[in-house]
């Protein structure tokens, strides 16, 4: 590697790892990628990659937390203010065994307590204050066989949380699909362009490894067609149909900020205007301005003045006078010096 380059690097890592420190300090919660990425106008990849490189360096401290690494300065908040800074934990479901023994202790309760007041009602039946045996049997049996129905139609949530939990453990995964036969009919080809720039954009994650070689992607219509790239591709080797297929999905962080490359270009090219709106106009000074400068010198009569022109050094200021004296023929007349911050004109004795 040129050593050139890694200086650059290094000092193109400074600055925006400074960045991300006074962003991070102005604010009092922990932060994940796609807010730090999103409040300093920048990719999520990058923003991932520079994160990991503070994370080494010891700048920040990163905490995962509901399925999402949060990051937050390192060595400035306790314990109880780290705490407070992140989301709160998520109740873990118990186990399923325990689930089931709890469920057959309950159960077994339910059957106790039927069985006392089916003993009750049973001698009260027999001493003739109560309903009949028979009717008691077939109450029983309905009233259970309800009570079965209904647990077994009760759905499993904390299962279904603990499933959404785990499912991106990292911003990248995949797994085999079948061939490009079996390619589902709403997805369609990303071209060339559409191709490098999603590369681009997973190039720095990890699980970007294990795909990285399958040049061929495909992604929905649904939101290619509002000109983004959607959360679900394929990734195949070419179009043959019997190319085996891998489909991957990506962290909502991520593809959520993922945009087609023509909006994304037009996106930066608004905000660049925006930008240079809100610089100061630089005052264009034309060669009939310092004509004027010296004309009006050449008929006073003093032999030496300064000359100050706003927002130009005099070095600058002297090398145009001194132009302009030349082309003007006016040289046994008067000439142009400067002195540090200073320009002057002299006339010639």
């Amino acid at each position: 590697m040129n050593p050139g380059d890694s200086r650059m690097r290094k000092r193109s890592f400074k600055a925006t790892s400074a960045r991300f420190e006074n962003y991070l300090s102005e604010i009092d919660r922990a932060q994940t990628t796609n807010e730090i990425a999103e409040g300093l106008g920048m990719t999520t990849s990058s923003a991932y990659t520079t994160l990991q490189l503070m994370e080494v360096f010891g700048t920040v401290q990163r905490i995962k937390r509901r399925g999402r690494d949060h990051y937050f300065l390192k060595g400035i908040y306790s314990d109880e203010q780290i705490s407070a800074m992140l989301p709160p934990k998520k109740v873990k479901p118990k186990p399923r065994r325990a689930r089931a023994r709890e469920r057959e202790r309950r159960s077994n309760l339910y059957i106790q307590a039927r069985a006392r007041e089916l003993f009750s009602m049973s001698i009260a039946a027999s001493s003739g204050e109560g309903p009949s045996a028979l009717a008691i049997i077939g109450l029983t049996q309905q009233e259970t066989a309800g009570e079965t129905l209904l647990a077994e139609e009760l759905p499993r949530e904390s299962e279904v949380d603990l499933e959404v939990e785990e499912k991106f453990k990292t911003p990248i995964t995949n797994k085999p699909f079948a061939t490009v036969k079996y390619l589902p009919k709403d997805v369609r080809r990303l071209t060339v362009g559409q191709t490098k720039y999603l590369n681009e954009q997973l190039k720095n994650l990890d699980g970007y490894e294990d795909i990285k070689d399958l040049g061929t992607i495909f992604a929905k219509l649904s939101a290619l067609e509002h000109g983004r790239y959607g959360r679900v591709f394929y990734f195949s080797n070419g179009t043959n149909p019997w190319d085996y297929v891998q489909k991957v999905t990506i962290d909502p962080s991520i593809s959520d900020l993922m945009v087609s490359p023509s909006i994304d270009v037009n996106r930066w090219s608004s905000w660049n205007d925006f930008l240079s709106g809100l610089k100061e106009t630089r005052i264009r000074y034309g060669k009939d301005q310092y004509d004027k400068i010296i004309d009006q010198f050449i008929e006073t009569d003093h032999k030496l003045v300064e000359i100050t022109v706003e927002n130009r050094k005099a070095i600058y200021v002297n090398y145009i006078l001194n132009k302009r004296i030349g082309e003007r023929g006016l040289e046994e007349q008067v000439k142009a010096s400067y002195v540090k911050e200073w320009s002057y004109l002299e006339k010639v004795e």
